[in-house]
């Protein structure tokens, strides 16, 4: 970890005000507070409250907390597959094929919405909110599994601009962007 410490280090100048890639200093912080916690912190005077818990930690816990939930729902589609068809599968290959259904689903909910959410980093011009592992975490659970692709790809691209963007981003939007996303 030292080594790509030392590398984000020495890459940083190129991202700061008069550097070569100055316009894409958000994109690079986004990257470097996704692997590092950066070192702001509240001013020592004022009534602010203090504490190494930020919105990157709370967005992890609750990704990982729905861990056990996505593993449970591929099982699931492996299970309901296989009872649909009338035959009996071990644990394995139920999960097999509950995995191959959703892993898609994930992949493509990320790379939309993390994409959608990156244009406004690079247009809004700071860094990157986490609110969005969440949502990328969410869509897959409660869209239907043989929804197509491209249909993920839109509704999380909407849902990303319209449900949350518009309102000012994570914390602000007015609506859930996953739930909006199945409603598209």
């Amino acid at each position: 970890m030292k080594a790509l410490r030392n590398f984000i280090d020495n890459i940083k100048p190129n991202f700061e005000k008069g550097g070569r890639y100055e316009k894409w200093m958000p994109i690079f912080e986004s990257f470097e507070t996704f692997l590092y916690v950066l070192g702001d912190t509240t001013p020592k005077k004022g009534a602010h409250i203090r504490d190494a818990v930020d919105l990157k930690r709370v967005m992890s816990v609750v990704v990982i907390s729905l861990i056990p939930a996505l593993l449970f729902g591929m099982w699931n589609v492996g299970a309901q597959h296989y009872a649909s068809i009338g035959e009996n599968a071990d644990f394995w290959t139920t999960f097999g094929f509950g995995f191959i259904k959703v892993l898609p689903l994930i992949l493509v909910s990320y790379i939309a919405g993390l994409g959608t959410e990156f244009v406004f980093v690079y247009i809004k011009g700071h860094e990157i909110e986490e609110g969005f592992l969440v949502s990328g975490m969410l869509i897959p659970l409660i869209v239907p599994v043989d929804v197509p692709l491209w249909m993920v790809a839109v509704a999380t691209i909407f849902a990303v601009i319209f449900g949350k963007e518009v309102f000012g981003g994570t914390g602000m939007n007015v609506v859930n962007p996953a739930l909006l996303t199945r409603a598209f």
